[in-house]
């Protein structure tokens, strides 16, 4: 029976930047991008909970990988899938000892990508990777006078769109407008927010849609100029259908 190679807690990597992360599976360690907030102690290098080293073998056979951005592209070995558009991806059957999964710039903030991967020693993983998944984060900030891009995502692949805004500070309002894209650069807002919605003090704004654009982005001021607000965005985006892969 084969082991199976993953994060030294099983949990998903969050924080990550736009850039290649790189999985050494003969050493057992994960890298990350330059400006990943991941790790402790400011490092961009952990360990897995095993390694081939200490397993006496030389390569792992079948792997799954998640990642938060469809965007991504994967080198496994020396096979490499295109942008497929597609979040979970199986591969079995295939001899490798390291993985380069390059994430594309496409977050603001851009350290909110998220990856789980899980490796197996075996031709056949043996382990059922999930088809149902999601990205969730919160950010909290300061309005500003001026209208700023607090969250801008690529949500292709997913069909469920979530983001609460929570006005939390001082007594001002704030002003919010959620968009639309489909290319990144064009950009329009969603149903409802056509007028920038106002949020009092201690409440908030629920933005729910299963309208599969390509990017959604969440924009916000203060609503008087100068009388600035505290404010939290949570979104939690979601895949509850479509193959998992290659």
């Amino acid at each position: 029976m084969g082991s199976l190679l993953t994060t030294a807690n099983g949990a998903e990597i969050t924080g990550i930047a736009s850039g290649a992360v790189f999985l050494d599976f003969v050493a057992g360690t994960i890298t990350l991008p330059e400006g990943s907030s991941n790790f402790a102690n400011g490092t961009l290098v952990t360990t897995m909970n095993k390694n081939l080293n200490d397993l006496g073998l030389q390569q792992c056979n079948s792997i799954g990988i998640w990642c938060s951005d469809a965007d991504s592209t994967y080198q496994i070995g020396s096979a490499i899938t295109l942008s497929d558009h597609q979040l979970s991806h199986v591969v079995n059957q295939y001899g490798f000892s390291t993985v380069r999964i390059d994430v594309p710039a496409n977050s603001t903030p851009d350290a909110t990508n998220q990856l789980f991967f899980m490796a197996s020693t075996d031709q056949w993983m043996g382990y059922g990777f999930p088809r149902i998944s999601h990205q969730r984060a919160e950010l909290s900030t300061t309005s500003t006078t001026g209208v700023a891009t607090i969250l801008s995502k690529h949500v292709g692949a997913y069909n469920q769109f979530l983001i609460t805004t929570s006005n939390t500070g001082g007594a001002n309002s704030i002003d919010l407008v959620i968009e639309f894209s489909e290319n990144g650069t064009d950009w329009f807002a969603t149903q409802g927010y056509g007028t920038a919605v106002t949020i009092v003090n201690g409440s908030y704004n629920a933005f729910a849609s299963e309208v599969e654009h390509h990017f959604y982005r969440v924009r916000v001021n203060s609503t008087v100029a100068g009388n600035h607000s505290a404010f939290t965005v949570f979104w939690n985006f979601v895949k509850d259908r479509g193959s998992a892969y290659l």
